[in-house]
């Protein structure tokens, strides 16, 4: 396997995650601003990592692979270092239909690769809104409770969650109707 630069991005995201979580949980979260810092900075790099492949020819079936998966450990990780701070319902079910879809849809792909299915999953544009929610709400949430102009960015997180939870459904839904026929054979 050769490394090239988009995939070097990919595999630094997944580098980034234990620094997330050491700066989320260090002195009761002391550094938790940094760990949002590094968090957008995975962020970077997902859309770099995309970008790269397509416009300079370095899209490979390793990166094609390491890629949903850089991104789910760092959706997954980042929910559970989240579950620590926000005890809440509004945190709970949101988070649960994530993780949850991440799981399942792995379950499918591995499945579709059993039948050896030639045709993988693609991104719609659908599920880049989802992540997109996604990510921003779990940026803001973050931070250690911050307000601007009597705007609580936590309560916009859980707002985004929200949206980005009921996407999830959505976007699960398509790739489960997309894939019904194979996944039964």
């Amino acid at each position: 396997m050769i490394l090239n630069v988009a995939t070097i991005l990919t595999i630094s995201r997944i580098i980034f995650i234990p620094g997330i979580a050491f700066c989320y949980i260090y002195n009761n979260g002391e550094l938790r601003n940094l760990a949002a810092f590094i968090f957008l900075l995975a962020l970077v790099t997902d859309y770099f990592d995309g970008y790269i492949a397509r416009k300079f020819n370095q899209e490979t079936p390793f990166g094609a692979f390491l890629d949903p998966i850089a991104d789910k450990l760092l959706v997954v990780v980042t929910i559970l270092l989240l579950s620590r701070t926000f005890d809440s319902i509004f945190f709970l079910i949101p988070s649960l239909i994530i993780v949850s879809r991440e799981f399942l849809v792995i379950a499918i792909r591995q499945r579709l690769a059993e039948i050896r299915v030639l045709v993988p999953m693609r991104v719609n544009n659908l599920g880049k809104v989802k992540t997109a929610f996604q990510m921003i709400s779990l940026f803001l949430l973050l931070h250690p409770n911050i307000i601007i102009s009597f705007i609580n960015l936590h309560t916009i997180g859980l707002l985004l969650l929200f949206i980005a939870a009921v996407l999830t459904v959505i976007s699960f839904i398509y790739y489960v109707r997309n894939s019904w026929d194979d996944i039964l054979r």
